[in-house]
């Protein structure tokens, strides 16, 4: 249902965005000028007549110049026009009006539904036109006078293009339209070129202002509005009949024709009838008679005096003033200016704080939709000018109307788009502080954002609204600058020996970016993340997860320059890790070259809320759409979802969470037991009265590590946590009775305080339908912040909670989407038919899939050695066994007891990736007295199984699931440490993982694996 609505979504949203390429179909390219040699010569004597249309193209801007060719005779002409597809003709007419007319008809005639434009020399060869019947002009689209202006010639190519354009424009693009009422020739021919001007010049002034992308400032210009020429009234009635609801302003003469005759009075009943029945619509009145000035005034109408010397000017002053092109000039009643508004941003903002009254005054007389007009916003003009100030109970609701509307005029300029440069209006959505690529992670989050934008999960989940935090990216031609104005390549490719963390903080960046970061910190003053977003990064193939490092700051600090240099150490910390020794592993493991990376940066707002000291999320997780493990009746497509109190750090470096099914968010995956045993005892917040640290100590540096017992502190603890009942010898939701606790969400999993595991189940399926792959995201919940109070609901368990939750506002933050990735060859391990005295290793809760052969090094922690308090040198051991074998380019199996890569060590041992670059499959193995479930959201574990670097589970106890640590004993050793031994063996065993089932063994040496004879690649005895 979600995938199908999105992609409906994304189709509207692309045709909105495409509309522009639908407009201007008919462009005049190819010009036809039948004119006499003297003509000709004429129009020549100051230059090419081409070079002109290109140099007034070029003044205005425009692309695309059309190209001029010559025929000298009517015979010439009719033969160019039967070979040539010219868009338009033009006819050079003298004295001699006979022959260009004979011209036109055998034009007509060659190619019927040409436009064809006939141009007197001056005002002398106009007079021959004029004691002619109009039938024998019935061949001719409008006539025009030069008079030696140069301008003329783009202002009659863009009056055919609007007048052949306008029609599916305007129904298409709702373009607006400006009715042009003038008969005399020799005036419209100055006037329209004009018109042009003054238009083309403030709608690029526009275009400029709103700091659009290039492509998009080129499309706009299709969207500007057309002007319509009319000669008489019944032309000027028919136009305003059909336009009506396109009309920008109309613009009069006074004296022109009515009903075949001269009508001195025909532009005030134009006007009358006009302002009858659009009260609002800005009207000019032209005219050479400036008695006529003081009529216009007193029917709401601007004037202009024809004879004036400031023409250009005063057309341009009526366009800003009236029709939306310049500032929007807030005014009370008396008409005092209190505001002028030059931009939307400056528009929005002014809006918050102006007077009720001067609201009231251009609400009432439609100036904001006029406003939007000009800007092209027509669909967001209509929206507004179809309510008025009696619509709404009070000012206050007009003025959330306009501005909502705004704001949805803003989300969908900045749907499915990485921004421009620029902080985002309001201080919300995203922006952009350098050029460039904002690598795969950007990519991602601006993803994210598409689909929040398209899907509008909120409307669908009632109580439970979905964002993504405030985000800022920071393109790579910043990183690549930082690097050539340091002179930091040669240390970072040759980084032995080097601090590399020191000798990156105390380098420089660009000036420019930091004005821009001090900029943004002026108006932020929430903790921060400043995240890695290479360009390798979540790529469909190998991701890179958690391969280089992530800063959170309190940004708490009252200095400004201290919170500047802070931010600043954090970026450039980023940009460090890129050559780190661990960075570099995983490069030589994913058989990338480091020299290809470069390095973006996402600067983000922290989930979460301040409690005393500490600030952290209620919340936070990974979920993904395929399960490697499934328990019970839960299928591997039903997902995981791995969730914590606090900080996500917790969760990514493999510590104790809780896990369910977002498909079955009630059934428990533990026994009480070991859910007990296994809870979350401790997590990370940031400490925000720690003014200075040092950020070159690591990722942690800003991090406190706190009991569980701080967080009861939390007026919305209640939410996440059971309590085990001693007397009873039961959980029972909520943290109303006595005893210890277990994070298990059950108020809002089993009891559903807020649709947590559906909005879950329904992001993964989007994400992963989307992507075309399994997917994992990583995500953190908290409150808006008027629904956190220290003073809040006393929540204590079950229904009781669920109810007591209706009226807060929880809010689910989509952090980031990557790929799950999964091997594409088949594997099938038939379990009963494996013969166990085969298999060095047999599980039926294996990760990856397909077989890997010849491997001969194998590294196991002796398990009568293993000492969860040595978990860190027994890490340290097995990073110098891997460095040996990755000098040897010898890949191995890694064997030992807890969690690989947790950064708790009491739950494992916490190796780096780096530490175990070259192995080729990793088993936890469960000791009789340590027993740990996996970690499947951590950025290790993410990292291993993306490699297709197999992934086994062994628990104890299981026919089905073991190690064989004799047979592992009596294999030839090679080396032995203090906890770990390494044996190398003469003929190599095979890994064999089947991803569907989740089953994998490791056959001993020697012996070879026999696909059935009724099956091809089905593994067994």
């Amino acid at each position: 249902m979600y995938f199908n609505e999105l992609v409906d979504s994304y189709d509207r949203e692309r045709r909105e965005r495409n509309v522009f390429h639908d407009l201007m179909r008919y462009r005049v390219r190819e010009v036809l000028l039948v004119a006499s040699l003297y003509d000709a010569f004429i129009l020549e004597r100051d230059g090419a007549l081409s070079e002109r249309i290109y140099g007034e193209y070029y003044k205005l801007n425009l692309s695309t110049a059309p190209r001029v060719t010559s025929a000298y005779t009517p015979e010439s002409a009719v033969a160019q026009c039967r070979e040539t597809e010219f868009d338009l003709v033009i006819l050079m007419a003298g004295l001699d009006y006979d022959q260009p007319l004979a011209t036109a008809a055998a034009i007509r005639e060659a190619r019927p539904g040409i436009p064809v434009l006939l141009l007197a020399m001056n005002n002398a060869s106009l007079t021959g036109a004029g004691g002619r019947c109009p039938a024998s002009f019935q061949n001719i689209d409008r006539v025009f006078v030069w008079n030696g202006y140069s301008k003329l010639f783009v202002g009659m190519i863009k009056y055919v293009e609007d007048m052949l354009n306008v029609d599916n424009d305007a129904r298409v693009g709702m373009v607006r339209v400006i009715l042009l009422i003038e008969d005399s020739v020799r005036y419209y021919s100055r006037y329209l070129p004009l018109l042009y001007s003054v238009l083309m010049r403030q709608t690029q002034q526009l275009i400029e202002d709103e700091s659009q992308v290039e492509a998009t400032k080129i499309l706009r210009m299709r969207g500007r509005p057309k002007i319509l020429l009319a000669t008489n009234y019944e032309e000027g009635q028919v136009l305003f009949d059909q336009y009506q609801s396109n009309l920008l302003t109309v613009i009069s003469d006074v004296r022109f024709p009515r009903g075949g005759q001269e009508d001195a009075e025909a532009g005030f009943r134009f006007l009358e009838m006009a302002k009858g029945r659009l009260p609002d619509l800005p009207v000019l009145i032209q005219s050479s008679e400036s008695v006529n000035r003081q009529r216009a005034y007193q029917m709401g109408a601007a004037f202009l005096d024809k004879n004036s010397d400031t023409i250009f000017m005063e057309l341009s002053g009526f366009c800003l003033a009236h029709l939306g092109f310049g500032p929007f000039i807030f005014r009370n009643e008396s008409g005092t200016e209190l505001a002028r508004a030059r931009t939307m941003a400056e528009f929005e903002e002014y809006l918050t704080w102006v007077p009720a009254d001067s609201l009231l005054y251009h609400a009432s007389r439609n100036h904001f939709s006029a406003w939007l007009m000009a800007r092209g916003e027509v669909r967001f003009a209509r929206i507004i000018r179809n309510y008025m100030p009696d619509d709404f109970p009070d000012h206050a609701a007009l003025r959330d109307f306009i501005r909502r509307t705004l704001d949805d005029l803003e989300q969908s300029k900045g749907r499915g788009l990485i921004p421009d440069m620029g902080l985002p209006r309001g201080g919300r959505g995203m922006g952009r502080l350098g050029n460039g690529s904002v690598g795969g992670k950007g990519r991602g989050l601006a993803f994210i954002k598409s689909l929040i934008d398209n899907l509008a999960f909120p409307r669908r989940q009632v109580g439970m609204d979905i964002q993504l935090p405030y985000t800022l990216f920071i393109g790579i031609d910043e990183f690549e600058r930082f690097m050539d104005l340091n002179q930091l390549w040669s240390l970072a490719r040759h980084p032995e020996g080097v601090d590399l963390r020191h000798g990156f903080v105390d380098k420089l960046l660009d000036a420019d970016l930091i004005d821009r970061l001090r900029d943004f910190l002026r108006q932020c003053h929430r903790p921060l993340a400043v995240r890695s977003s290479g360009l390798f990064e979540d790529m469909l193939m190998v991701p890179f997860s958690g391969v280089y490092e992530t800063y959170l700051l309190p940004n708490a600090h009252p200095d400004l320059e201290v919170r500047v240099r802070q931010l600043r150490d954090a970026i450039k910390l980023v940009y460090a890790s890129l050559f780190s020794e661990s960075a570099q592993a995983y490069f030589n493991a994913a058989h990338y070259k480091r020299d290809e990376e470069r390095m973006a940066i996402v600067i983000q707002e922290v989930v979460g809320c301040r409690q005393g000291r500490w600030f952290y999320p209620l919340i936070s997780g990974t979920a993904q759409s395929y399960n490697y493990y499934p328990v019970s009746y839960f299928k591997p497509t039903d997902g995981l979802c791995t969730a914590a109190l606090g900080l996500g750090t917790y969760v990514v470096g493999g510590s104790q969470c809780w896990q369910f099914s977002p498909k079955y968010p009630k059934v428990d995956v533990l026994a009480t037991e070991h859910r007990m045993s296994g809870s979350q005892r401790w997590f990370y917040a940031i400490d925000m009265e720690k003014d200075e640290f040092n950020l070159v100590d690591g990722e942690t540096a800003t991090l406190e590590r706190l009991d569980i017992a701080e967080a009861e502190r939390h007026p919305r603890f209640s939410l996440v946590a059971s309590t085990w009942n001693v007397a009873d010898n039961r959980l029972e939701p909520g943290t109303q009775a006595r005893g210890p606790r277990l994070i298990d969400f059950a108020p809002i999993l089993k009891y559903e305080a807020f649709p947590f595991a559906k909005v879950v189940e329904a992001v993964l399926d989007v994400c992963a339908r989307s992507m075309g792959v399994p997917v994992e995201i990583e995500f953190a919940i908290d409150f808006c912040a008027e629904a956190v109070t220290a003073g809040g609901p006393a929540v204590t368990g079950g229904a009781a909670i669920a109810s007591g939750m209706a009226a807060a506002e929880p809010v689910f933050y989509l952090l980031q989407v990557k790929p799950l990735i999964q091997n594409a060859e088949r594997v099938n391990i038939d379990l009963p038919t494996v013969d166990p005295a085969d298999c060095l290793l047999l599980t039926d809760r294996c990760m990856g899939n397909g077989s890997v052969a010849g491997i001969a090094d194998i590294i196991y922690v002796d398990p009568e050695r293993f000492d969860r308090a040595a978990t860190e040198a027994i890490a340290a051991e097995v990073g110098d066994l891997n460095a040996l074998l990755t000098a040897e380019n010898r890949p191995y199996v890694l064997i030992g007891p807890g969690r690989w890569g947790t950064r708790d060590r009491w739950l494992g041992i916490p190796v780096s990736f780096a530490q175990i670059s070259n192995v080729k499959a990793i088993v936890e193995a469960d000791l009789p007295d340590f027993s740990v479930e996996s970690s499947l959201g951590s950025h290790f574990f993410h990292n291993v199984t993306s490699m297709n670097i197999g992934y086994f589970s062994v628990a104890h106890g299981k026919a089905t699931s073991f190690v064989d640590w004799a047979a592992l004993r009596d294999l030839p050793v090679l080396s032995k440490g203090r906890y770990c031994v390494h044996v190398r063996l003469e003929k190599p065993v095979e890994v064999v993982m089947d991803g569907l089932k989740g089953h994998g063994l490791i056959k001993k040496p020697g012996r070879q694996l026999t696909p059935a004879t009724n099956s091809d690649n089905i593994y067994c005895n």
